[in-house]
């Protein structure tokens, strides 16, 4: 009993230390929001105007029955949504960063001359990892509502809003167990700045935050949406698009036959296609438990061949 009390001391101390090196570290912290703040600026000054004017063009026959509030509450949840949808995989890949941080600083080799055992410096990790993704995209997730709610397109009820944050915690663990296993391969941070730019640049097209991914062709979909992040960030944006959908369906009142929202909810990319086929949100969710089950393994495995390197 003694040793367990030791070992989870032990584990809480290097957990915090981990999140605590990653708050103070400013820069760190830039470089995870930043793909965030392209997501926004591209919003601001090209996305928002396009997908209104197209949103307008499909209602304009029926354009009187749906107001401007409607139709922003629309775009700007699908901003948000873009923008948990990726902040989980880059916070999670900037807060890993200490781990080939105390590689290339030898502080590993400290650990391993310690009492502590490796299995609670690899959890340590992964548990900090986890906690920084989701407190940082939990804080992006409540500033995304007090967006929508400052511009009049709030229309998430409370069970929504709480199960977005349970998506965000989902993707959290998921996001950070997939990057584990690729950074554990790292031992210096010159080579994983070089990874990192490559993640960073590319997470936006895959999860759909810069452009949604029902417009790209038939094979790159199924490549992208096999991708662990994009199930997570298409569940996400089920439960933040789906309302704005819904009451623009609700003023439209059948004059379109519900043609609208089949339409929108192709367009935002509710549903993935892969291999041609349309997914649900019960798939979604068994391919995300599927990875994370998949990526534990892996990354014991990983775990067991890294711990023998004596140097």
């Amino acid at each position: 009993m003694t040793n367990v009390k030791k070992s989870f001391r032990s584990f809480r101390g290097m957990t915090l230390r981990n999140m605590k090196v990653y708050a103070k570290d400013k820069m760190a912290i830039l470089l995870s929001l930043l793909t965030q703040m392209i997501v926004l600026g591209l919003y601001l000054l090209f996305l928002k105007s396009n997908y209104v004017d197209v949103i307008n063009i499909q209602l304009s026959a029926v354009k009187d029955l749906v107001s401007k509030a409607d139709i922003e509450a629309l775009v700007n949840s699908w901003l948000v949504s873009g923008v948990i949808g990726t902040s989980v995989v880059t916070v999670a890949l900037n807060t890993l960063n200490q781990m080939v941080k105390d590689k290339e600083d030898k502080i590993d080799f400290d650990y391993r001359a310690s009492a502590v055992s490796g299995s609670t410096v690899v959890m340590s990790y992964f548990s900090g990892a986890v906690a920084c993704t989701f407190i940082t995209s939990s804080i992006l997730l409540s500033a995304g509502y007090i967006f929508l709610a400052a511009t009049g397109s709030f229309c998430i009820t409370v069970p929504q809003q709480l199960l977005a944050y349970a998506l965000t915690l989902l993707g959290s663990v998921s996001g950070t167990l997939v990057l584990m296993l690729f950074i554990s391969f790292f031992k210096k941070n010159s080579t994983l700045s070089s990874f990192s730019v490559m993640v960073s640049a590319s997470i936006g097209f895959i999860v759909g935050a810069y452009i949604p991914v029902s417009q790209f062709g038939e094979n790159v979909q199924t490549v992208v949406n096999l991708v662990p992040g994009s199930p997570i960030a298409a569940m996400i944006r089920n439960v933040l698009v789906s309302p704005a959908i819904d009451n623009i369906d609700k003023a439209l009142d059948g004059a379109d036959k519900g043609a609208f929202a089949e339409q929108a909810r192709e367009m935002f990319a509710l549903k993935l296609k892969i291999f041609g086929n349309e997914v649900d949100t019960g798939f979604m969710l068994l391919y995300t438990a599927a990875v994370i089950a998949l990526f534990v393994v892996l990354n014991i495995v990983m775990y067991r061949v890294t711990s023998k390197r004596k140097g």
